[in-house]
């Protein structure tokens, strides 16, 4: 009897040919937050458009993603909650912080580490919702 060869076992690839992301990278932006007020939140706008502080250009773009925050360093009573970037103004991102305490506090200053994402631009005219996908592409 002859070998009838090795189990062979194909699977369709399901990816796209390309992705979406065009690249992801981490800047260091020197802040200097201002205080939030007892049990709230308090959203804060930087960078060279920002309103809180405005800071050097940091290259960030109306669409682009941010994905994580990394402060200078730990202050007992305020925590970071959000960060996001300005959705129509280029060189403007948002941080939100909570202050859970009975008093005012203020986030640290000093170099955050942003980790921001920058992805290929949809020309669909909905895009952020799934008639924005490309046709190929099936949903369960």
């Amino acid at each position: 009897m002859a070998n009838p060869g090795p189990a062979v076992v194909q699977t369709t690839n399901t990816q796209p040919p390309r992705s979406t992301e065009q690249f992801i990278q981490t800047i260091a932006v020197s802040l200097t937050p201002l205080a939030v007020a007892t049990i709230t939140t308090a959203e804060q706008s930087f960078g060279a458009n920002g309103v809180s502080q405005v800071t050097a250009a940091t290259g960030i773009l109306a669409g682009d993603v941010i994905l994580a925050v990394n402060s200078p360093s730990l202050v007992a009573g305020v925590a970071l909650a959000n960060a996001r970037v300005d959705t129509a103004v280029n060189d403007k991102f948002y941080l939100t912080f909570v202050n859970p305490t009975a008093g005012s506090v203020t986030p640290a200053s000093g170099v955050y580490l942003i980790t921001v994402a920058r992805f290929i631009q949809s020309v669909s005219t909905t895009p952020g919702t799934l008639s924005s996908l490309p046709s190929s592409v099936t949903t369960n």
